[in-house]
């Protein structure tokens, strides 16, 4: 991660301080409100940052001080709004089974914007600090939506504020 972000300094990559209204996201049907400190990656921004068109995300949010992404991905995997808990504990489990040197994980069901979210939030060791990575997942038009929250733990503590304010905002259209 630390290398994706060092990637993005270049301030063509950046749409520029995003506004506190609400935003409707183009490729995802997603509203939320975004804070000044946030950052919106453009499309150049975010093939520079994902470059596996594979798992690239439509649209990507960056903290000013370039530390916390938050990418978010409508999946073409079908996914019912019921299924959600059964999703979030399913994947929950592979992490604990697939992710070497895993040193915790937590999740929930969390409501958000009237809606279920599945909340995993997992850590593994990094260098000099460890990573920490949330997903939140629930179903948008019958598919799965994941929302990615990743950064190192120190960063993560430093810029909480913007991204739970972003998170707490989302509203699936």
């Amino acid at each position: 991660m630390k290398n994706v972000l060092l990637t993005l300094t270049a301030a063509a990559l950046l749409s520029g301080a995003a506004l506190a209204a609400p935003v409707k996201l183009q490729t995802v049907p997603v509203t939320l409100e975004p804070s000044a400190r946030l950052l919106t990656l453009n499309d150049a921004g975010i093939a520079k940052a994902f470059p596996s068109s594979a798992s690239r995300p439509e649209a990507v949010f960056v903290t000013e001080d370039l530390k916390v992404t938050v990418a978010f991905d409508w999946r073409e995997a079908p996914l019912a709004t019921p299924g959600v808990t059964e999703v979030t504990n399913r994947f929950a489990a592979n992490l604990r089974s697939q992710v070497p040197n895993l040193k915790t994980v937590r999740s929930a069901v969390v409501q958000v914007g009237g809606q279920p979210w599945g909340q995993i939030i997992f850590t593994t060791p990094g260098q000099g600090d460890d990573r920490r990575v949330e997903m939140l997942l629930t179903s948008a038009g019958g598919r799965l939506l994941v929302v990615t929250i990743a950064s190192n733990v120190k960063d993560y503590s430093r810029n909480e504020n913007v991204v739970r304010n972003l998170a707490s905002s989302l509203r699936v259209n």
